[in-house]
């Protein structure tokens, strides 16, 4: 006799078991062929339409989806007291942020801050590689997988770092860059606006001359608008399949 082989919806809903009831996309199309095989013509379309469309899911965030039945035990962020609390939070916010994006952007992501939370998901079920890619040098990778967040493309190469910084203190951020200025790695920092002139200030010693043509400075208010607007191209997207 023949085994049954699981619907699509059947195998989503078990790699959302496997990652604490919700994954972002680009993990569901990963994992979902241990327990069905990818068939039909555009299996990752019909991954899509599944999320979408099916109510045992519910779209928790940009390209992320959860069980619907565990939506009440999700993680839950505690209210910030203390300053240093309100900071972490901010913090957090922009690389679950960040995550994201990239996952939509196609890029495979990855941060060291795993335990985290961004809105009710840990950064760790947000992320797409559960560790850094070993592109280089063991030693090397030993202080890049640090950066607060990291973009890979297709072949495992660091195409863009993030640094995220609440505090106006750059100058380890840019030790951290300087070591990916041998891979085509793009920097950018996320910080208070009020803090841009420290910024530029710090990145115009000498000793960060090679890699400052490639940082760029961004504020939280322009991650959270592009967030905003993914969200927004996301739901037009998801139209189609309505």
């Amino acid at each position: 006799m023949l085994k049954k082989i699981m619907t699509y919806s059947e195998a989503i809903e078990k790699v959302l078991l496997d990652n604490n009831y919700f994954a972002p996309l680009k993990k569901i199309y990963r994992e979902i062929n241990k327990y069905r095989p990818l068939t039909g013509k555009t299996p990752f379309n019909t991954i899509q339409e599944r999320v979408q469309r099916d109510p045992r899911f519910t779209k928790i965030g940009l390209g992320v989806y959860a069980l619907t039945e565990y939506l009440n035990q999700l993680p839950r962020v505690p209210d910030a007291k203390t300053k240093q609390e309100k900071e972490n939070r901010v913090h957090f916010s922009v690389i679950g942020m960040l995550l994201e994006i990239g996952n939509t952007e196609g890029y495979e992501t990855y941060s060291p801050n795993k335990n985290a939370i961004f809105e009710n998901k840990t950064l760790s079920s947000l992320m797409t590689v559960d560790s850094c890619p070993e592109f280089t040098f063991q030693q090397l990778i030993g202080r890049i997988k640090f950066i607060d967040v990291l973009w890979f493309n297709d072949r495992a190469f660091p195409k863009f770092a993030f640094e995220v910084q609440t505090t106006p203190q750059f100058r380890d951020i840019f030790v951290k860059y300087a070591d990916l200025v041998d891979f085509y790695t793009t920097f950018y920092t996320i910080s208070r606006l009020e803090y841009k002139h420290k910024y530029e200030r710090e990145l115009s010693r000498p000793i960060f001359k090679e890699i400052r043509k490639r940082c760029f400075f961004k504020s939280f208010e322009q991650v959270d608008n592009l967030y905003l607007k993914s969200l927004e191209k996301a739901k037009i997207s998801a139209e189609f399949f309505a």
